[in-house]
C-alpha cells in the first residue's frame, strides 16, 4: 500500500449542500477543473440524487455509454444517474486515464461519490492534463514522445473473449456475447465494425482453445480543443504494465501508427504520471468532481471495500470527428461587476461564499520529517493549506524553530524583513520569525497584493499561521489568488483587458503614499506608521535623507503641508510582470486598486500606472472582477498553516467580526526588477 501523501483542491460544504452551496461548487468546478468537496452531510446516494442537477448532472445531461465490466462481475447501474466504476482488482494501482477513453466520445463532467470510505489505501488521484504535458516536455525522452503522439495519435486495442473461453473466469471484462448481445459470431463482427464511433477495425483471434476473440482497434486524438477556451489539452496516453494475454483480453496501447512506446518513453510517461498525482482519503459521503478535458483520474490499490460511485455528464468527442469549435467570445462575468464609485466596504455576502483552496493534510502529525513532501507540493502549485497539523499553539508565533527551518523559514531562510521600523503599519513581533500581520480595520476587504510590494526586494515564500480556529460565520480567511487567473480573467474581457495588461506591461505602476507625523491633530484615523516612526528620527531632514537613501524602497520623497504639520509623501515604481527563474514563466505583479480618493486619512496614497495614468473606473472594475473571481481559501482551524509563493500568487484578506490572530513568518527573496 503506498503512504505518499499529496495534495488536492478542497472546498468544504460545511455539513450541507444547500441550493447556494451547489451553484458555489459548480462555479468552482468550472473555474479550477477539479475539486474535493468535503462535509457534504450525505449519507446515502438517495440523499445525493436530487443533488445532481444543480451540479451539472441531470438526467438530461447524463453520459450514459460506456462500461465493459462483465455483469457477473459487478451490475453496472447502482441508482439512476450513478453507475458502479469498473472492476478491476484491488490489489492495481489504476493508471491515469480519461474517463471513457475508449471510444470516440466520453463524458465532459465526471463526479465520484464515496458512500463508505475504503479501509486502506483507495484514494482517487486527479492529474491535470497541462501538468502532464508540462512534465514530459521537460525531458528530452518526454518532448519527442509529445511530437509523435500528435503526429500518430493514440491506439487502444481491446479483446473481448468468448464466453466459454475456458480462461474467462480470470477475465472481468465482457464476452463477446455480452458486449454484442448476441452468440452469432458473423453478426457480431458485423455488430461491432457498424459501431464507428468505438472501433476502427475488428477482427477474430484465433485461440488454441477453440473459442476465439473479438479483438477491435481504434485512434484517437492525443491532444483535444478545449471549446471554451481554445487551448489543447493532452489526452492521457494508456501504459500497459503488463504484456497482452488472455487475463486482459490481449490489450496494448501503441502510438496511432502501431509501434508501441520504448523503454524510455514508458519510463518518461510513468515518473510524469507518478509526479503529478493530486488526491487525499476519502471520508464517507465525500465527492470529487474534474472536468474530463482538463483532468484525468487514477485508482490507488485498496483493502476491503470501496463502494465509490460515479456520475458522468455532457459528452466531448475526438477532435478528429469534427473541427474544434471556436473559441466563445470573451466576456465577463456579470455576477462579479461591482458598478458605482465607492466599493471598499463589501457586502457581508462575500464573507458567507464559499471557495475552495489546495490542501494538504498533514493526519495530525506535521514533523519536520514530512516537511520535504509539503515543500515538494508547494513548490509544484504555489499555494498550500496546511490543515489537521496536530500543533496545539498558545499564539500563532509559536511555531518551533525546527519546523520553521523545515518549511524554509529558518534563520539562513528567512527573508530580513527590516525590523520593526520598516513597513508602513506598526509591525508586533510574535517571536523570533513570525510578526503578527498588518493591522488594517476589520471590516475592510484587503484586496490581493504581493506581499512588501512597495519595494524592490521582496520575500520568496509566505507562510502564515492561525493557532486558534475564526468562527466560519465571522469571516476573516486569508485568500490566495493565481497570477496567472487573474491575468486570464483580465485578458478574457476583450479589448479593455488588452489594453490594461499592455499598458501595465509597457509602465507597470507607482506607489504613492504619505507617512503624517505623529503630532497631526488628525493623526489617530490614519493606521500607517508616522513619519517619525518609519525613520526612526524626529529632524526632518534626517528622516528625508533617510528616504531618499533606501533606493530600493524609494524613487523619491517630498514634504506636503498638512494643517500646521507636514507628511513625508513617497514614491515608487514597480514593474507589472516578473519572470520567475523557477520555471521561465512570466507573472503579473498585482496592481494596487484605489478604492477612495487620497486623503489625509489614508496617506494621501495613490495607485497610477507607472506614466501618471490614473486606472478608469472601468479598469478599476475589472480588477476587482479578477480578483473577486479568483479567490481561493478556506476558514482557519487551529493550527492550521498557510504557504504562498509570493511571484505565482497574491493574497488578500476578507472582512471578518470576530478576533483573529494570524502570525506571518517570510522566507527567501527575490527583486521585482528582473533587470537588477
Amino acid at each position: 500500500m503506498r503512504t505518499e501523501r499529496f495534495s488536492i483542491r478542497e472546498f468544504d460544504a460545511g455539513g450541507m449542500l444547500s441550493t447556494a452551496r451547489l451553484a458555489e461548487i459548480r462555479a468552482q468546478l468550472d473555474l479550477h477543473g477539479a475539486l474535493h468537496v468535503t462535509h457534504t452531510g450525505l449519507t446515502d446516494a438517495e440523499g445525493l440524487r436530487p443533488k445532481m442537477a444543480d451540479l451539472g448532472f441531470s438526467p438530461g445531461e447524463q453520459f450514459e455509454a460506456g462500461g465493459r465490466t462483465a455483469e457477473g462481475f459487478q451490475p453496472k447501474w447502482f441508482a439512476d444517474g450513478l453507475r458502479r466504476l469498473d472492476f478491476y482488482p484491488p490489489d492495481l494501482y489504476l493508471l491515469p486515464n480519461n474517463e471513457v477513453q475508449y471510444q470516440r466520445c466520453g463524458p465532459a463532467r465526471v463526479l465520484f461519490y464515496c458512500q463508505r470510505a475504503p479501509a486502506a489505501g483507495g484514494r482517487t488521484f486527479l492529474h491535470s492534463a497541462a501538468d502532464i504535458a508540462d512534465g514530459l516536455a521537460r525531458s528530452a525522452v518526454g518532448s519527442r514522445l509529445l511530437v509523435k503522439l500528435r503526429s500518430h495519435g493514440l491506439m487502444i486495442q481491446t479483446g473481448f473473449l468468448d464466453s466459454a473461453h475456458p480462461a474467462k473466469s480470470t477475465n472481468y471484462f465482457q464476452s463477446w456475447q455480452e458486449r454484442f448481445g448476441t452468440t452469432d459470431p458473423d453478426e457480431a463482427l458485423s455488430i461491432a465494425s457498424r459501431r464507428t464511433d468505438e472501433y476502427d477495425r475488428c477482427w477474430w483471434k484465433p485461440e488454441e482453445t477453440g473459442h476465439a476473440t473479438l479483438m477491435t482497434a481504434i485512434v484517437l486524438s492525443a491532444f483535444k480543443r478545449d471549446p471554451r477556451d481554445g487551448r489543447e489539452y493532452l489526452r492521457f496516453p494508456r501504459l500497459a504494465l503488463g504484456p497482452p494475454s488472455v487475463e486482459n483480453g490481449w490489450r496494448c496501447y501503441p502510438l496511432g501508427n502501431g509501434v508501441p512506446l520504448n523503454a524510455a518513453e514508458a519510463e518518461a510517461l510513468m515518473t510524469v504520471y507518478l509526479e503529478t498525482r493530486q488526491g487525499t482519503d476519502w471520508s464517507d459521503g465525500d465527492l470529487v468532481l474534474f472536468d474530463n478535458i482538463r483532468y484525468g483520474h487514477s485508482r490507488e490499490r485498496f483493502e476491503g471495500e470501496r463502494p465509490v460511485f460515479v456520475g458522468m455528464a455532457g459528452v466531448v468527442w475526438d477532435d478528429a470527428v469534427a473541427p474544434p469549435a471556436p473559441p466563445p467570445e470573451p466576456r465577463l462575468p456579470a455576477r462579479f461587476a461591482l458598478p458605482g464609485p465607492v466599493r471598499y466596504r463589501l457586502p457581508s455576502a462575500h464573507i458567507a461564499e464559499q471557495v475552495s483552496m489546495r490542501t494538504f493534510d498533514a493526519r495530525g502529525d506535521l514533523t519536520p520529517a514530512c516537511c520535504p513532501v509539503i515543500r515538494a507540493q508547494l513548490d509544484r502549485y504555489g499555494a498550500l493549506l496546511i490543515r489537521r497539523t496536530g500543533l496545539t499553539l498558545p499564539d500563532s508565533g509559536a511555531l518551533s524553530a525546527g519546523l520553521l527551518d523545515a518549511l524554509g523559514f529558518g534563520s539562513d531562510q528567512a527573508f530580513a524583513w527590516g525590523g520593526l521600523s520598516s513597513g508602513r503599519t506598526i509591525r508586533r513581533a510574535l517571536s523570533r520569525h513570525l510578526r503578527a500581520t498588518d493591522d488594517y480595520p476589520p471590516e475592510h476587504w484587503l484586496l490581493p497584493h504581493n506581499e512588501i510590494l512597495y519595494q524592490r526586494q521582496m520575500p520568496a515564500r509566505l507562510l502564515l499561521c492561525s493557532a486558534q480556529a475564526v468562527n466560519p460565520a465571522h469571516g476573516g480567511r486569508t485568500f490566495v489568488h493565481s497570477a496567472a487567473l487573474v491575468a486570464d480573467h483580465i485578458r478574457a474581457a476583450g479589448p479593455l483587458g488588452a489594453r490594461l495588461l499592455a499598458d501595465l506591461a509597457a509602465h507597470g505602476f507607482l506607489i504613492e503614499m504619505g507617512f503624517l507625523d505623529a503630532n497631526h491633530p488628525a493623526k489617530s484615523t490614519n493606521y500607517f506608521r508616522s513619519w517619525q516612526d518609519r525613520f526612526d528620527t524626529t529632524d526632518p531632514d534626517g528622516a528625508q535623507a533617510r528616504c531618499r537613501a533606501a533606493r530600493d524602497q524609494f524613487d523619491d520623497c517630498w514634504w506636503k503641508e498638512d494643517d500646521g504639520t507636514a507628511t513625508l509623501m513617497t514614491r515608487i515604481r514597480i514593474p507589472a510582470f516578473k519572470i520567475d527563474p523557477r520555471d521561465g514563466q512570466r507573472y503579473m505583479l498585482f496592481p494596487r486598486i484605489a478604492l477612495d480618493a487620497p486623503s489625509l486619512h489614508n496617506g494621501w496614497r495613490r495607485f497610477p500606472l507607472g506614466c501618471g495614468r490614473s486606472l478608469t473606473d472601468r479598469e478599476v472594475d475589472l480588477l476587482l472582477s479578477a480578483f473577486l473571481a479568483t479567490r481561493e481559501g478556506l476558514h482557519y482551524h487551529a493550527g492550521d498553516l498557510l504557504l504562498i509563493d509570493n511571484i505565482r500568487y497574491g493574497h488578500s484578506r476578507e472582512a471578518f467580526l470576530s478576533p483573529r490572530s494570524v502570525g506571518v513568518a517570510m522566507g527567501g527573496s527575490f527583486w521585482t526588477d528582473d533587470v537588477v
